[in-house]
């Protein structure tokens, strides 16, 4: 076999790459949290695998230079050549919540303290709230709301920022058109540069082509802020595919999972009915009453 499964932790990489800072200032842009791939790499035999671990930061556009990206890139390269090296980093991602660095009691990550744990706590408490009393304020219309606050380390100081993400979603035309319009606001901590965005910043709009969403066309629009890169706006078309099988030829059939169960299903009643038939022939075989025998 040959199976990756893919655990995402959003950390700091300060602690990774802290020995190769030169000052303070340097080390505060590497305090902001980028999204690690976590991997679990099993190979060989099922009954006896071969079990790797690996992080990996993916390609994309993160809001940090193109020379923290360079350098934690680097590092993680030399952690592969280690796999002891690795296994450590891994598991302190996985239950510490970050690397460790040359001093494992001692994160350079830093902490929001007891204000940062009460504005993360109270920002938990207020999108369940906005979600609950939005359930039903737009009739046909699905509205969501995520208030995050936190401490922001892109600009290379730290700041406090609070951000509000608003959604809504409509479908139309029997469920097979789909329309989500949506923006983060910037409540708190907005950077140099940042423009006000409105409530139309982000659209996606989703079509099934086939009635049960096999295949799906999509085009979005999407508006961000990229410190590096100021104000960016993205956009794009995507084409996917989504097949449930049992077997590797259904990929290619027409039929849909709810026709092959109707149809498994009736070969099943199929079965059942026939050997009831023939449990009842039986019977009625065997306890048949014989000729009576004629005297004299």
């Amino acid at each position: 076999m040959n199976v990756t499964a893919i655990y995402i932790a959003k950390v700091p990489p300060i602690d990774l790459v802290g020995n190769q800072l030169a000052g303070e200032s340097e080390e505060t842009l590497y305090k902001e949290k980028l999204p690690f791939n976590v991997d679990l790499n099993l190979t060989d035999q099922l009954m006896q695998p071969t079990i790797k671990f690996d992080i990996v930061l993916p390609d994309s556009t993160y809001n940090v230079g193109s020379d923290v990206v360079n350098t934690v890139n680097g590092k993680l390269e030399q952690l592969r050549q280690d796999p002891n090296e690795m296994n450590k980093q891994v598991f302190a991602v996985l239950l510490l919540n970050h690397f460790i660095g040359d001093n494992p009691l001692q994160s350079q990550a830093g902490s929001d303290g007891f204000n940062g744990a009460v504005r993360s706590s109270v920002s938990s408490l207020l999108s369940d709230q906005l979600n609950s009393l939005a359930g039903n304020l737009i009739a046909g219309v699905d509205v969501n709301f995520n208030l995050q606050s936190g401490t922001d380390y892109a600009s290379g100081t730290a700041t406090n920022r609070t951000d509000l993400n608003v959604g809504l979603s409509k479908r139309f035309l029997n469920d097979r058109l789909t329309v989500n319009v949506g923006n983060n606001f910037n409540l708190e901590g907005q950077q140099p540069g940042e423009q006000a965005t409105n409530i139309a910043g982000d659209i996606s709009v989703g079509y099934k082509l086939t009635q049960d969403g096999r295949y799906l066309i999509r085009a979005y629009r999407r508006d961000q802020f990229i410190v590096i890169q100021g104000q960016v706006i993205e956009t794009g078309v995507g084409f996917s595919m989504t097949v449930d099988y049992n077997h590797f030829y259904q990929i290619f059939s027409n039929k849909t999972k709810r026709e092959r169960e109707m149809r498994k299903q009736q070969r099943k009643d199929d079965r059942a009915n026939k050997d009831k038939d023939k449990a009842l022939d039986d019977k009625q075989t065997t306890t048949k009453t014989p000729d009576p025998v004629k005297t004299n």
